[in-house]
């Protein structure tokens, strides 16, 4: 009978540690996949910008002017913002 209860306890035993190793399989599996996926999407996220950084450049070399007035009308209108809040603040 002893050795019937020592018996069962160390197949319980077995039955836990396997299926304690699956889990850590799956968890292993599943955290790969993620790191993959992540892995592409940067990959994805640097082509993308290098090519906009590329594209930016062609414009600007071929409208030189336009492109200064663009960056200019852009910090005048975050001057006109920021001093309008800064003066609302004031009060």
């Amino acid at each position: 009978m002893k050795t019937d209860v020592f018996e069962r306890t160390g197949n319980q035993i077995a039955d836990i540690a396997e299926a304690a190793g699956d889990i850590a399989v799956k968890v292993k599996d599943g955290w790969n996949d993620a790191r993959e996926d992540v892995q592409r999407a940067v990959r994805k996220a640097k082509v993308f910008t290098e090519e906009s950084v590329a594209d930016t450049r062609e414009v600007i070399k071929a409208n030189p002017l336009t492109s200064v007035a663009a960056v200019a009308g852009g910090a005048f209108a975050l001057g006109l913002v920021a001093g309008w809040l800064l003066a609302r603040r004031g009060r």
